[in-house]
């Protein structure tokens, strides 16, 4: 019953906030422009981020969620150079980081099966996030990452490691909700953010999701 309440709360957080955008934002070439609302576009994706925080601490998938490559699977390739195809490619990039990290860390963690099914999630949906892009403007995805020292020599990284970058993976894909122009980019958007949330959550479980808002 609870889980069922989680996830009627959080569709019905997905769902009003695809109204307001529809409603309050008008689009045109240059991206969107904010029309009268009593909600900043930060105030609306904060409501939305909280949702899934609670989904995602209570083990709740939310309904009208789908994973990255369901998402991705019936999408015509973007056009380069939009706003939304310009912030994704910055995601896949750091998708792709996620699957380094989570490599690297898996080679030298007592907690393998965390890392491993970290680095499958990010490997997989890092590619699935590709295919949308025509090969002109395909992503440039580097072969290493830049990390800092202290993990670059470490024996052993912790799985809470993720947490230190969830909070700006949860921004880039909160904006790329905004940025989706169709209700395919939105689902991509929302397909996103919901695996970065779950990352989260795994990161450190039985925390509170209200101390982790926004």
């Amino acid at each position: 019953m609870f889980r069922r309440l989680v996830a009627m709360l959080v569709t019905a957080a997905v769902v009003g906030l695809g109204i307001w955008i529809g409603s309050s934002y008008t689009r045109s070439s240059s991206g969107v422009t904010p029309a009268d609302s009593q909600l900043t576009t930060s105030q609306h994706t904060n409501h939305l981020v909280r949702a899934l925080r609670i989904s995602a601490a209570s083990n709740t998938t939310p309904p009208n969620i789908s994973s990255i490559p369901e998402a991705t699977a019936q999408v015509e390739p973007l056009g380069c150079g939009t706003h939304f195809s310009t912030a994704l490619d910055d995601a896949v990039v750091h998708m792709a980081g996620v699957d380094y990290l989570s490599t690297l860390a898996g080679a030298r963690s007592l907690d393998v099966e965390s890392w491993r099914v970290q680095q499958t999630q990010a490997h997989t949906g890092a590619a699935a996030l590709t295919q949308v892009f025509p090969e002109e403007c395909m992503p440039l995805v580097p072969v290493a990452y830049s990390l800092d020292a202290e993990i670059r020599s470490a024996d052993a990284i912790s799985i809470r490691e993720m947490l230190l970058h969830s909070e700006e993976l949860i921004e880039q894909w909160s904006q790329l909700y905004i940025l989706a122009e169709t209700s395919e980019q939105q689902a991509i958007a929302l397909a996103g953010l919901w695996q970065v949330v779950r990352w989260e959550a795994s990161a450190s479980p039985g925390r509170s999701p209200f101390s982790l808002v926004q």
